[in-house]
């Protein structure tokens, strides 16, 4: 990657990183009520996320995302980001951001702005956007700044894949799993809580239980998810979850199932 003498992505570069934001387009959508999950977990990275939701955005619209809680309305069009309408859930000094549109020749708020989406994104957990009507924002004539633009001025980098799908899973749903095994290329790598009855299962069941698998589907190596109702007795479920050269047998809370196999589905596509 080649920078400036500042250290900042070269327009090139950031032409590359917005082809690459196109890829995150996905028709396997999560919602939450009428909000779609853009990132979850960190996957894709939370602030590649809104960058190639606005770049996405070629009508005049109201973006309204909600990072960890914290709601911004933001005005986009042209597949460009004109401002930042309202937030809530942070300090009031950050009204001062609001009722702006962005431009070349105010760098210093974009910056501001910038600086306060790398903070919210930085450890949020999920990121979720509504679509809604255009909201009064300055002049109609001030376009705003393109994706790459503000990519290039925020330095936002590419993130990397992280590196390990199972252990980011099982993190995310901590509240709902009670108790795991994880075992990379078959050897038992981690394990948290109570597992003896897991333990049995990964011993006298996961075995079996992938040789048959693979036995029906041998060219199958998209990520796997099975539950086990009532594995454990007295209600409680299991589960058994493959991705790549990592498996993980897994007690979960049955109610949290839809949850679990949202952000499944989020962090292993």
């Amino acid at each position: 990657m080649t920078t400036d003498k500042k250290g900042s992505a070269t327009v090139s570069d950031q032409s590359a990183l917005v082809t690459k934001l196109q890829a995150l387009a996905d028709d396997d959508a999560t919602f939450v009520g009428s909000a779609r999950v853009i990132s979850m977990a960190g996957v894709p990275a939370p602030m590649t996320a809104v960058l190639a939701e606005i770049d996405n955005a070629v009508l005049e619209r109201t973006f309204v995302f909600d990072i960890d809680g914290v709601m911004l309305r933001m005005s986009v069009a042209g597949r460009r980001l004109r401002g930042l309408v309202d937030i809530a859930g942070v300090p009031p000094t950050a009204k001062a951001l609001t009722g702006k549109v962005l431009s070349q020749d105010d760098p210093s708020t974009t910056k501001a702005l910038g600086t306060l989406l790398l903070d919210l994104c930085k450890d949020a957990k999920q990121i979720t956007i509504q679509a809604q009507p255009a909201e009064p924002l300055g002049n109609p004539s001030e376009a705003g700044i393109p994706v790459a633009g503000l990519a290039s001025l925020w330095q936002v980098a590419e993130t990397a894949a992280p590196q390990s799908r199972m252990i980011r899973f099982l993190s995310v749903n901590a509240a709902a799993i009670t108790a795991y095994i994880v075992a990379v290329d078959g050897e038992i790598s981690n394990t948290q809580g109570e597992t003896a009855q897991l333990d049995m299962i990964w011993r006298d069941q996961f075995g079996p239980f992938r040789k048959r698998q693979k036995s029906i589907f041998p060219r199958q190596e998209s990520p796997l998810l099975v539950c086990l109702d009532h594995a454990l007795g007295d209600g409680r479920a299991a589960a058994i979850a493959v991705v790549g050269d990592e498996a993980s047998v897994f007690a979960y809370d049955p109610p949290a199932i839809s949850a679990i196999l949202a952000s499944w589905r989020m962090i292993t596509k």
